[in-house]
């Protein structure tokens, strides 16, 4: 894995570049076959990153953005959100251990 959080930042979550052997579509086509999520959620369609509003994006962070990989806002803490199938579904379930919202 390629690491762009800057090892001493404990700030900025902890992003990375996976393998590209782990980004081969045929085979994590097949593999993704093999199992169903309990919610019936299928590809994830949106990711939403929620920061602290004295928080200053790194760069990396900046350009996940501008590449429209993710979305990032302003709020009270830090707060992911992860959007599957588009919400079709018109559901979400909050993980109150983690800042964590799933939307399906």
């Amino acid at each position: 894995m390629v690491m762009l959080t800057p090892r001493d930042d404990t700030r900025s979550p902890a992003l990375f570049i996976e393998p590209r052997a782990l980004t081969d579509t045929g085979e994590q086509a097949a593999r993704a076959s093999l199992y169903h999520h309990p919610i019936g959620s299928r590809r994830m369609t949106a990711i939403r990153l929620i920061s602290p509003k004295t928080y200053q994006p790194i760069a990396s962070l900046k350009y996940l953005q501008t590449q429209h990989v993710l979305s990032i806002k302003q709020g009270d803490q830090w707060l992911l959100e992860l959007t599957f199938d588009g919400r079709k579904r018109k559901k979400s379930k909050d993980r109150p251990d983690l800042p964590i919202v799933i939307r399906y």
